[in-house]
């Protein structure tokens, strides 16, 4: 009876380190609409708004030029880096590098990236729309 409970615990463990090192396709966002709460907002409004949404989450926002911005985020030791293109209409959310989270783009295969970048970046995502949509400016 022991050596069965035993047997249980570590396959228990080795399905949690497994399911904790999981690596997934990468998300990129592309073309995602802006709705914006009212027509007088600019193109300043909707940078203001990503650069909140951003801040607020833990995101570094730099911005590059008008309609782009580059956003890093610094959990213990992983670092995601992402480029945020925008305009009055659409926004993209593109993967620019990383450390620590097992980035893989080898030919042939699908890019693939550890589990948390696309979670921060689907957040980070909602977080836009979110501030887009409620605080534009």
């Amino acid at each position: 009876m022991r050596f069965q409970c035993s047997k249980t615990v570590v396959g228990c463990l080795a399905l949690i380190v497994l399911t904790a090192c999981q690596t997934l396709p990468l998300q990129n966002y592309d073309n995602a609409p802006i709705h914006l709460a009212n027509s007088h907002e600019t193109i300043k409004d909707v940078e203001k708004a990503i650069i909140r949404a951003g801040t607020r989450l833990g995101w570094q926002i730099r911005t590059i030029k008008p309609g782009q911005i580059k956003a890093t985020l610094y959990e213990e030791d992983q670092m995601a880096e992402v480029t945020i293109d925008y305009s009055l209409s659409l926004y993209n959310i593109h993967y620019l590098k990383s450390e620590n989270l097992r980035y893989s783009a080898e030919a042939g295969s699908p890019v693939t990236i550890y589990k948390d970048y696309n979670d921060w970046v689907q957040a980070l995502d909602r977080a836009i729309r979110q501030e887009l949509l409620n605080h534009p400016s």
